[in-house]
């Protein structure tokens, strides 16, 4: 058993943020991370194999969605870090 087990909210981040620094703008590259970064943990044991693997597959396949909503938010200006000053236009 290892020490500790990644949560699908961490795989999750982990391929957002990998996706992000690649550029990935299509689902079938994002599925093809998902697939990765879940056989590269489960190599490393940092997935346990006594888990759903196919349900948190499938979960971070559905997240897809949610990476393309984030990215379009950004692209269009993101939202203002705590502090952060909005640069004017002209």
């Amino acid at each position: 058993m290892p020490l500790t087990s990644l949560t699908a909210a961490e795989l999750f981040e982990e391929i957002a943020d990998l996706a992000r620094e690649q550029g990935v703008a299509d689902q079938e590259t994002w599925d093809g991370m998902v697939e990765e970064i879940i056989e590269d943990h489960l190599a490393l044991g940092e997935i346990d194999l006594d888990e759903d693997v196919e349900g948190i597959r499938k979960t971070l396949r559905l997240k897809w969605a949610t990476y393309k909503d984030e990215e379009s938010v950004e692209a269009v200006g993101g939202i203002k870090e705590e502090g952060e000053v909005e640069e004017e236009t002209l």
